[in-house]
């Protein structure tokens, strides 16, 4: 196995020579999100959506929108240090907005959210169609009535 790592290390080496030494930095930007990470968690007819959101100052500053199977979270985060400059960023910050594709449709109410330690908390339940509503539409013949 460690013959294995030695032969991806030599083989990005000569890539970096190769294409130069921002050749992976360049690649990184393409798979990361802008916006915010996003854990699914299900347990029968719920649903609870955790979103990493440090630096979240105000909370009015954080949408939430739910719609049958999407979620989205839209907002503003800040973290700075004064006297300091980013050397390098993981996670972003600044405006944000994520659109996360829920597993099954969810109902508009109950919905909680909560947000605590820099992660916001949004527990939702299942939208359960009741056949019981389902009332046959009257159609009207305009052509009889001539």
């Amino acid at each position: 196995m460690g013959d294995y790592w030695s032969q991806m290390y030599d083989w990005r080496n000569k890539m970096n020579k190769f294409m130069g030494d921002d050749f992976w930095t360049d690649f990184q930007d393409m798979f990361v999100s802008n916006g915010p990470l996003v854990n699914l968690y299900e347990s029968g007819n719920e649903l609870i959506c955790t979103v990493y959101l440090p630096g979240v100052k105000n909370l009015d500053d954080v949408d939430v929108y739910i719609h049958y199977r999407t979620l989205k979270v839209k907002g503003q985060t800040n973290i700075t240090l004064k006297g300091y400059r980013n050397v390098q960023e993981e996670y972003k910050h600044g405006p944000f907005e994520r659109i996360v594709e829920l597993p099954f449709p969810v109902r508009e109410k109950p919905i909680d959210a909560t947000y605590k330690r820099g992660i916001l908390m949004i527990h939702l339940h299942r939208l359960i169609e009741s056949k019981e509503n389902r009332k046959r539409l009257k159609i009207s013949d305009e052509e009889s009535e001539e």
